[in-house]
């Protein structure tokens, strides 16, 4: 017999379950069932049909989190500012490896495990989020004057370089952070930085 679920507010249960479920589905895609997911819960299935109506609910719950930079936001904008810019830029872009693995994992999980309906795979606007472009910017900080392009496109090929190293179609071998950092600032920084690094 399930265990009595501690009490929790409504969303902390929705929260917790979809916390849950994320790991659960980038395994098993969509044959993960109810069962499934109320156990790894700790939870009665009639409790998690409280929080979720249907599975396909808590599909598209678990997607919309995953989808969510606010964490991934806040973990950049937390990165030590006296820190070098290779060593803020190298966490930052282990930041956003994190987070788009966990965002890719789900989607490539439910897609090639038997894809559910279009709504499980929002299409985005942008391409790329305005919030971590922003954060990634002032990451480089008063030290754009040493770049010779612009920030923007520097954000911009480290955010490509992040998401073809976790990518399972573009991968061509894991590119750690550090290797990402390298190779973009060996080739945007003014010749005079790199000589005297």
């Amino acid at each position: 017999m399930t265990p009595r679920a501690p009490a929790m507010s409504p969303d902390d249960r929705r929260t917790s379950v979809v916390e849950v479920t994320i790991p659960l589905l980038r395994e098993h895609g969509p044959a993960l069932t109810t069962k499934q997911v109320a156990e790894a819960a700790g939870i009665a299935e009639g409790t998690l049909f409280k929080a979720f109506g249907t599975k396909e609910e808590l599909v598209q719950a678990c997607v919309a989190a995953a989808l969510d930079s606010t964490p991934a936001v806040a973990a950049l904008r937390g990165i030590d500012a006296t820190l070098t810019l290779d060593e803020r830029l190298v966490a930052g872009v282990t930041v956003m490896q994190q987070h788009v693995e966990r965002i890719v994992g789900l989607i490539w999980g439910l897609h090639h495990a038997g894809a559910p309906g279009p709504s499980t795979h929002p299409k985005p606007q942008r391409r790329t989020d305005p919030a971590v472009d922003a954060a990634f910017a002032d990451l480089v900080g008063p030290d754009a004057e040493t770049l010779r392009k612009p920030v923007e496109e520097v954000v911009g090929l480290l955010q490509l370089l992040t998401l073809s190293s976790v990518h399972p179609l573009m991968s061509t071998g894991h590119l750690d952070a550090a290797e990402i950092v390298s190779v973009v600032l060996d080739g945007t920084r003014h010749h005079t930085d790199r000589e005297t690094r």
